[in-house]
């Protein structure tokens, strides 16, 4: 059994559902976006970790997708792990006549142009996933308990979502503009971070604390010997936020090990 992440453009979401519905008929195991990524969730985040945590990509290859920025940047992370692990990883499957992009080309593919083809195409990719164990058989008098527990389980994490959605909101409101502004910033350049920033971003003599800017201190101290922003901490009492700050960053570190 494998697991594989379906990168494709929202236009070709159709199509996705199908093969990530047939994948899964056979035993594997699927990370399609619109089941694992949720209102209020950082989306590089969330991506980057529905990759790092599968076997394979299956890069979805159009004519919408190969101008989708959010398929470039998925394929930029598997490409990087694909080089590091010195495996294969991506496994282009083509479903408009269009060349392969960048460093899928030369890459064996699946072609789903022509639909009738398509059970061909899908016992290619089964092939590269390997072999699974066939889903189990569920009695039909059990199927409706088990729909219903599923059912009550989204609407318990939907609420979770909803609610993390809601605090970010209040935090945004309860925020100036320009400290919004410095961790909108800051996000963009650490987007693996957005988590700490959005959490735990604190002012400091008039002067946004996120965790770029805690880097940046950290340098130049290493080499002035110290930083105007502790005479800030200290006079503003403020050394606990940046110790939070701190604990959340060493927690996503040994989280990323």
């Amino acid at each position: 059994m494998s697991s594989a992440f379906l990168s494709y453009s929202h236009e070709d979401k159709a199509f996705a559902r199908r093969l990530a519905a047939d994948l899964r008929r056979n035993g594997h195991i699927v990370w399609i976006d619109e089941g694992e990524i949720k209102v209020g969730d950082s989306l590089i985040e969330k991506i980057r970790d529905g990759i790092d945590r599968v076997d394979y990509v299956i890069a979805l290859i159009s004519n919408a997708s190969i101008n989708s920025p959010w398929v470039k940047k998925e394929l930029d992370i598997a490409s990087n792990r694909e080089m590091e692990q010195g495996r294969v990883v991506v496994l282009p499957a083509i479903l408009d006549d269009v060349d392969l992009p960048g460093f899928l080309k030369g890459k064996m593919y699946s072609d789903f142009c022509d639909k009738a083809n398509y059970q061909s195409s899908l016992s290619s990719i089964l092939q590269s996933l390997g072999p699974a164990r066939p889903a189990p058989k569920i009695n039909p008098s059990e199927l409706e308990p088990l729909k219903t527990h599923i059912a009550n389980l989204e609407k318990t994490l939907d609420f979770h979502h909803r609610e993390a959605h809601r605090r970010d909101k209040l935090r945004r409101i309860s925020r100036s503009q320009e400290l919004q502004k410095a961790i909108d910033e800051d996000n963009k350049i650490h987007p693996e971070l957005a988590h700490i920033n959005n959490e735990y971003t604190f002012e400091c003599m008039g002067v946004p604390i996120t965790i770029g800017y805690v880097f940046h201190a950290i340098h130049k101290a290493s080499y002035k010997g110290t930083h105007v922003i502790e005479v800030g901490l200290t006079l503003e009492d403020k050394w606990d936020n940046l110790t939070l700050m701190l604990e959340a960053y060493k927690d996503y570190l040994e989280l990323s090990e």
